[in-house]
């Protein structure tokens, strides 16, 4: 189960999802985009020693360097003067030189195939994605209690509006992101007082295969990361808020199928900006008009704003 590296691969952005991050490496940088447009240049180095330093110098790591585009070049960002600037100019001069080539490739494939689920407490069914990796090396570096989490702590913007019809602003005083916390709690309690997770490896698109024998094979994994079946009257509209909310970035993923994109594309967009700021990174595209009619939209809504 063993994956190779590449130097060109995405991942998903897990917990909360946030699409997908493409990734291109050389041997001493690599390139991180969220979009497919502004990538963050990152180059290895020792950590800066002090003058007059004794201590020998650790593992290399990686430092962002600045952030590049096709449109704007590269734009440093402050960098300590205490690291080999020379070293880490020719090295992102080679890293941004090869990564031109291959923007036609967008996206790249997707390869955290190590996959960590939620399970339902009732049928041990997958409820929700937490983690994913690349190898299983990584697998022992995850925390195996992680809490499924909608949105950052820091994020407001999920507003469902079933639960405003039912009086429940997003920000009650004390939480500003009411809506997901309720959204986190309904997935919490279906996952029950056991909370038992299970990782499973994603050979090919749909076939994922247990590392445990003893587990089920009869399981239902959800396309969109989150069970959208099972909940209560109360909570099934808020699961269909989140899957709107999130739907541009859903369309990222290589493996939903036609019906599920097609209905996604519907839902995304209400959201203009986001279907223009990732259309790059979309596998694959049921309605190209559809799509292209909200790109000229988030484009008037720009220029309005300027």
């Amino acid at each position: 189960m063993q994956e190779a590296p590449d130097s060109t691969f995405s991942i998903r952005r897990l917990n909360p999802f946030n699409g997908l991050l493409q990734v291109f490496e050389l041997d001493a940088a690599r390139a991180l985009s969220a979009n497919g447009q502004v990538w963050e240049i990152q180059v290895l180095s020792d950590s800066p020693q002090g003058l007059w330093a004794n201590t020998p110098l650790g593992a290399q790591q990686y430092f962002t360097f600045g952030r590049w585009s096709e449109t704007g070049g590269l734009k440093q960002v402050p960098v300590n003067p205490l690291f080999d600037i020379r070293t880490m100019i020719a090295a992102s001069a080679r890293l941004i030189e090869s990564l031109q080539p291959v923007l036609n490739q967008l996206p790249f494939p997707m390869m955290d195939r190590h996959e960590q689920w939620l399970l339902d407490e009732t049928g041990q069914q997958p409820l929700a994605l937490l983690q994913s990796c690349r190898t299983e090396t990584e697998m022992a570096l995850y925390e195996r209690t992680a809490q499924w989490i909608a949105a950052e702590t820091e994020d407001g913007s999920f507003i469902s509006s079933h639960l405003n019809q039912r009086g429940l602003p997003n920000h009650d005083g004390d939480n500003p992101r009411l809506h997901a916390s309720i959204l986190e709690a309904a997935v919490r309690h279906r996952a029950g007082s056991q909370y038992c997770t299970a990782w499973f490896y994603r050979n090919g698109e749909n076939e994922m295969v247990p590392y445990k024998e003893s587990q089920p094979q009869d399981l239902e994994f959800p396309e969109l990361l989150l069970a959208e079946s099972g909940y209560d009257a109360e909570n099934a509209p808020l699961i269909e808020d989140y899957i709107a909310w999130k739907a541009p970035q859903f369309l990222m993923l290589p493996y939903i199928s036609g019906e599920c994109r097609e209905r996604l594309e519907q839902l995304a967009v209400k959201q203009p900006e986001k279907i223009d700021r990732f259309w790059s990174l979309y596998p694959k595209i049921h309605n190209k008009d559809l799509l292209k009619r909200a790109r000229v939209e988030a484009r008037i809504r720009s220029a309005n704003r300027n």
